[in-house]
């Protein structure tokens, strides 16, 4: 159940999106409504990764203070520019003071109730904008889930919805931001490398920062290459599949069938979770996965070396999604995340945790697609989410027909920015790459 005080690996399943009475497990009995039973997982969901968070931030002042030994600041590049992103003064002065400062600055985010989340101004300035007029741009994490639990107990649905989304931007622009940053400047920003798990062969480590780098190489270091491909058509669009592992029973070959079928059809797919396994296992998350992909991902994959399917972390890294889109909304000169050919997809059965991020995904302005058949349509959820953020919910447990409707997706947002029709390929030498500079 959603209000469980537990979290973690306890965590129970989602509960169906119903005004019905529902069986659930056998402890409950009660009628679950659509708005307070799905409101209350985000806020389950949020509770947990704020819990981890909160840990990471403290663990990140201790190993500044010298207070963990054998461990350091693995990361100062990226611990000097989020501490010169949230304007802290790093000019001459020692990195483990700046990390001091820094995480007693990302600690008040947790505990604050007025002004808005340090991390917000990373999204797209419209995207900002669109949170403002709705009022739903978080101002501190345990505010915004003590305010759904409020809510919830008095059995009062006013503003409950919009309370819903408040936290879960809270968890994916908060929490689950915080947890990764921060864990990157003490573990070091992951890299592109060949793990061997469970007998299968995988290439993990594709943060924001290594796509950058694995696309434009360190000469030009840009996104530019992937938004030209994406403008000739080679890569069709971009797919982010996320799961969170839990207690909830999952379908690899739903997951296989759905990854295989978009990269088919040119769409570069995104991972963030716990269950990569089976994609390792079929073969799709390695250089030579690029032969299952279309004729255009394929060139590019064999181009520049990489494997069709990016993993990019566990399931507190779907924050490093969030980043990469605003990074292409800006390079791409376009206006918000849902301009761009993108789409999520949960086909695993979903959680606490995973609806939490869902939530984020929608509210951030991306078409979110789930496979779990115990999560009931409702109008709130897509028509309604639709209209006020540009993005929305959809649901649907086939794999292809899941696929049908991302393709459709990233065909349509294609046609709104006028590149529905591929230009003319060419084969660029380095007298031309150098003028994209």
């Amino acid at each position: 159940m959603a209000d469980k005080k537990t979290t973690g690996k306890n965590t129970q399943e989602a509960i169906p999106l119903t005004n019905k009475k529902v069986k659930k497990n056998k402890a409950a009995t009660e009628t679950i409504t659509t708005t307070s039973g799905f409101i209350r997982n985000i806020a389950t969901g949020t509770e947990f990764y704020s819990n981890q968070a909160r840990k990471i931030t403290k663990e990140l002042i201790a190993t500044a203070k010298r207070q963990k030994p054998g461990f350091s600041i693995k990361d100062e590049s990226k611990l000097l520019q989020i501490a010169a992103e949230l304007g802290i003064q790093t000019g001459g002065r020692p990195k483990n003071d700046i990390a001091v400062e820094l995480g007693e600055l990302i600690l008040n985010e947790f505990d604050k109730q007025e002004g808005e989340l340090l991390f917000l101004k990373r999204a797209p300035q419209k995207r900002q904008e669109i949170w403002r007029k709705l009022g739903v741009a978080p101002s501190g994490v345990d505010y915004d889930i003590s305010a759904i639990k409020k809510l919830t107990e008095t059995d009062s649905n006013q503003n409950l919805f919009l309370q819903g989304w408040r936290c879960s931007l809270a968890n994916g622009w908060g929490n689950n931001m915080i947890a990764a940053e921060l864990q990157d400047i003490m573990s070091g920003t992951p890299s592109p490398t060949l793990q061997n798990i469970d007998k299968s062969v995988m290439v993990t480590g594709f943060s924001p920062e290594a796509v950058i780098y694995s696309l434009g190489g360190s000469f030009r270091s840009s996104l530019h290459p992937l938004i030209d491909n994406i403008i000739n058509g080679r890569i069709r669009g971009i797919a982010a599949l996320f799961n969170c592992g839990n207690g909830v029973s999952t379908n690899s070959d739903t997951q296989v069938t759905l990854v295989k079928e978009l990269i088919k059809n040119d769409v570069l797919v995104l991972f963030t979770g716990d269950n990569a396994l089976p994609l390792a296992k079929s073969g799709l998350m390695v250089y030579e996965g690029a032969q299952y992909a279309g004729d255009g991902l394929h060139s590019v994959c064999e181009a520049v070396g990489l494997p069709p399917v990016l993993h990019m972390g566990t399931s507190i890294d779907n924050c490093r999604i969030l980043i990469t889109a605003s990074a292409l909304v800006k390079e791409g000169k376009l206006e918000d995340i849902s301009d761009l050919p993108a789409c999520i997809a949960s086909p695993a059965g979903m959680n606490e945790k995973a609806i939490a991020i869902g939530q984020c995904f929608v509210c951030s302005g991306f078409y979110t697609i789930s496979g779990d058949s115990r999560l009931v349509e409702s109008k709130e959820l897509t028509e309604d989410m639709e209209k006020k953020f540009g993005g929305m919910w959809d649901f649907e447990t086939d794999p292809m027909k899941m696929a049908e409707k991302m393709i459709a997706l990233i065909d349509k947002k294609r046609k709104a920015l006028g590149i529905d029709n591929a230009r003319e390929r060419v084969l660029y030498d380095m007298a031309m790459r150098r003028e994209l500079i």
